[in-house]
């Protein structure tokens, strides 16, 4: 997504970020946004693209009690997904796993998983020197708010779901630390201890950023 393809409503004046470099599943709305993560007092921070930093999702360790919250948490991302190039929707076939823009009450785009289904092909224009595709794409709605329904659609709203697996050392580093700290007698209090998040009531470390105590631990 350069920087993020994803089609949504922005705020204004967001914060000037890098690039995002991952897709990420986010747990208030299941849809999926461009993000770039850091661990930061320990924690691991998404920060969502073109959204202000009030809007990030921080996942304490210490919140972290099973492998199973470990990876539902892991699960929630995967490799960037581009948008479909004009010139090569003729590559996709029945059955490819995409990301497609939904719009939902009030204009906003939020983007959930759908499957391929069929292309009704057309002749492509050449407008400015740029290929054009006019073909439809039938989707079934896998995510989402319209999940199990079937709908058309065009180039301009899809994205396409990459086989290849999450490469990034931020996360690789963070759940090889937690898989290990939960392989402890101790459990979450040496987890904690060993991150560096001295917590409070509640499992939020006393110099919290904006917006931790809201949101940590594998929300589901």
């Amino acid at each position: 997504m350069p920087p993020t393809p994803r089609k949504r409503k922005e705020p204004p004046s967001p914060p000037r970020r890098p690039p995002s470099r991952l897709d990420f599943r986010a747990p208030a709305d299941g849809a999926w946004y461009g993000a770039r993560v850091a661990v930061q007092r320990g924690a691991l921070r998404v920060m969502y693209e073109e959204f202000p930093e009030e809007q990030d999702d921080w996942y304490d360790p210490a919140c972290l009690a099973s492998e199973r919250d470990v990876a539902a948490l892991r699960a929630r991302f995967r490799a960037l997904s581009p948008p479909l190039d004009d010139a090569r929707c003729r590559d996709l076939r029945a059955g490819a796993p995409l990301c497609v823009s939904c719009a939902l009450d009030g204009g906003e785009l939020k983007f959930y998983d759908a499957v391929l289904e069929s292309v009704s092909p057309a002749a492509h224009e050449t407008v400015d020197g740029e290929e054009r595709c006019p073909c439809r794409f039938a989707v079934w709605w896998t995510e989402g708010p319209r999940t199990g329904s079937r709908e058309e659609i065009g180039v301009e709203r899809v994205c396409c779901v990459q086989s290849s697996s999450v490469q990034d050392p931020v996360l690789t580093e963070f759940f090889d630390g937690v898989t290990k700290l939960l392989g402890n007698d101790n459990g979450k209090r040496t987890a904690s201890q060993a991150t560096g998040t001295v917590a409070e009531e509640g499992g939020a470390p006393r110099d919290a950023p904006p917006g931790f105590r809201r949101k940590y631990g594998a929300r589901k």
